[in-house]
């Protein structure tokens, strides 16, 4: 009789044991806060979002690259003009000469420093001046000249040749100021300079500086 009832009271124990309530279910993590981006300016913390370019600025830098593209472009033609002459009747070196400028805008941000055309460079030799192919390379240089000012209102071609060659007058210092198709001004100013090698034209096609405000 003892046994049977303590075979009864196991049995209530494993069944009280089975019907224990079932441990809590963990509470849900909290997502990581997604911080706030701000634009950056003055004192900008750390991973700041930079504000979108202007359209305005944006239009201005593919005019300048343009510009660039085209100038590089007619110095080539310069260049391939007098490619096929001896060596020395040949263009002796040239270089499209890029500046930096600020550019200013009513949209913010209010600026941006971009790369802008500066000057065209070529060195043509005096032994191909009577030649056509000296004359197709002088073309292309008042092409340039044409360009800068058609875009920025003016340029200046500056001939640079040795005092020798100034002195046995194969060239004459006379400047003067010519304007384009379009009524821009391209001014001509001619001088002797030391570092000059003679028999050598030393040109500089200069671009007038655009104007620093877009709008």
């Amino acid at each position: 009789m003892k046994l049977l009832m303590k075979i009864s009271a196991l049995v209530s124990v494993l069944a009280l044991a089975g019907c224990a309530a079932p441990p809590p279910e963990p509470a849900p993590v909290a997502a990581p806060a997604v911080p706030v981006q701000v634009e950056c300016g003055v004192a900008s913390p750390p991973g700041c979002r930079e504000p979108a370019i202007p359209a305005a600025l944006v239009a201005w830098e593919q005019k300048m690259q343009a510009e660039i593209a085209e100038a590089e472009a007619l110095r080539t033609r310069a260049v391939e003009a007098m490619a096929a002459l001896p060596v020395k009747q040949r263009i002796a070196g040239s270089q499209a000469h890029t500046t930096e400028q600020v550019f200013s805008t009513s949209q913010s941000p209010a600026t941006r420093k971009l790369p802008v055309l500066d000057s065209v460079s070529l060195d043509l030799p005096w032994a191909a001046k009577a030649r056509k192919e000296h004359k197709d390379a002088m073309v292309a240089v008042k092409d340039i000249a044409t360009m800068m000012a058609d875009n920025r209102g003016g340029a200046t071609i500056y001939v640079t040749v040795s005092p020798r060659d100034l002195r046995a007058k194969k060239v004459n210092t006379n400047s003067g100021t010519a304007p384009t198709e379009a009524g821009n001004p391209v001014e001509v100013k001619k001088s002797a300079d030391k570092n000059v090698p003679p028999g050598i034209e030393h040109f500089v096609i200069q671009a007038k500086p655009w104007p620093g405000r877009i709008d």
